[in-house]
């Protein structure tokens, strides 16, 4: 089914521990919902390649992973659903599959669901920590969750079976489609309207962020204190004050936020292990966050950023050095920057191929994050940075220099001039 692509293995076998982390931070969610996105991601790309008598590639289990593990660990699974068949069919198939996309698929499905929607994506929130029950809001919305998550998972896998069975068919796949289309939202007017005993946790789903925590982001943004959050967490015996954006905390990932993208440790050795392998392009990961600590030093320093997060004025116009380092360094890992400096803006197909070419779109996404940060209505910029600079990467590869070929030694040369006499 699959075409061999040894880097894009890689790249999933990188992800394995953020995975296995994630399922630590929020329980059996993570899992559920990355086999149902897998299922989901795969079964769209063998329809559209089937098609065209071609095999399935194995970058789609890199979008799949990726866009999993950037949603928020209590998404309703239809949405997420939504999303990653618009990731594979219009981020990537439309334009004709594998190597011909303009836009990184993961990213393309990550924002269409932020616009499509914004209030689901930003109250399905978990408190972090003892396999999703650190917190107690995983026990507001576990009974409805886990109905929700098998009824789903049986039904996609399904899907997968009959339509792989029948190879593909034009008449199957469109049948078996809408069926399972009327199956969601029958089950879904069911739980809304047939069980009241699910009524209470329908709504506890709605305002998951007003019953726990805000994201770090909107902790720095002075929302934790306006709506008087508060929540410690336990972990190994260390008592973690989530309201604080404790800097250790944040680069273990202990943070409310999505399912992967806050664990810096294990993204950090990833990317050691993505560069070392040669599987990632080093100039993209360090002048995209490069681009995003000069933007943020500067913002800081410059006193941009006191209108929207009130707490770095304080310490910006304070003395002590150390609490402004630590500021920038907490800003850094707040987000998902590190994560798309080290998975997304390395993507090989929607990035340019130039050297400075390269350069210039590292460093476009990184400054470009912080500044839709800082600047505009929405929490977090990432996915609005990278697919603009997606679609300047064709014309930064028109406009800047070709990379300079290496002389070949001479040895070589002369031994390439008598094979070919």
């Amino acid at each position: 089914m699959f075409i061999k692509q040894d880097p894009m293995r890689r790249v999933v076998y990188s992800l394995v521990p953020i995975f296995l982390w994630s399922v630590y931070l929020y329980g059996w969610r993570v899992i559920a919902m990355t086999a149902f996105i897998y299922l989901l991601g795969i079964l769209a790309e063998y329809v559209f390649e089937k098609g065209k008598n071609k095999k399935v590639s194995e970058a789609v289990l890199v979008t799949c992973g990726l866009f999993a593990i950037s949603l928020p660990p209590a998404v309703p699974f239809w949405a997420a659903g939504v999303g990653i068949l618009f990731a594979v069919i219009f981020g990537k198939e439309v334009y004709g599959g594998f190597g011909r996309n303009m836009f990184n698929p993961s990213i393309t499905g990550r924002t269409f669901c932020y616009i499509s929607f914004p209030l689901m994506l930003q109250t399905t929130w978990m408190i972090p920590g003892g396999f999703g029950f650190g917190g107690g809001m995983n026990r507001l919305i576990q009974g409805s969750t886990a109905l929700e998550a098998v009824v789903m998972l049986a039904l996609v896998g399904a899907l997968f079976w009959y339509i792989t069975k029948k190879e593909a068919k034009t008449q199957a796949v469109i049948i078996s489609v809408a069926l399972a289309v009327v199956a969601v939202i029958a089950f879904n007017v069911a739980v809304a309207y047939a069980f009241p005993f699910t009524k209470g946790t329908r709504i506890a789903i709605n305002e998951l962020d007003s019953v726990a925590m805000a994201t770090p982001i909107e902790v720095f943004r002075g929302l934790a204190k306006e709506n008087n959050w508060h929540h410690t967490i336990s972990f190994f015996g260390w008592n973690i004050q989530l309201e604080n954006n404790d800097p250790l905390a944040l680069f273990f990932g202990l943070r409310v936020g999505s399912m992967g993208e806050g664990a810096i440790f294990l993204i950090i050795l990833a990317g050691i292990y993505l560069l070392m392998t040669k599987t990632a392009n080093w100039r993209l990961v360090l002048l995209t966050v490069a681009g995003a600590l000069v933007f943020t030093v500067g913002y800081y320093f410059s006193g941009l950023m006191d209108t929207r997060f009130p707490v770095f004025r304080e310490h910006r116009l304070g003395t002590d050095l150390g609490v402004k380092i630590m500021d920038v360094l907490s800003f850094m890992m707040v987000g998902s920057i590190l994560f798309a400096a080290v998975f997304m803006s390395t993507d090989p197909v929607s990035a340019p191929k130039k050297n400075v070419s390269q350069w210039i779109y590292g460093f476009l996404i990184g400054g470009l994050t912080i500044t839709i940060r800082v600047f505009s209505g929405f929490a977090e910029g990432v996915s609005f940075a990278i697919l603009t600079a997606n679609a300047f990467a064709s014309l930064l590869d028109e406009l800047m220099p070709a990379n300079k070929k290496k002389k070949a030694p001479a040895g070589k040369v002369v031994a390439a001039q008598e094979a070919q006499a």
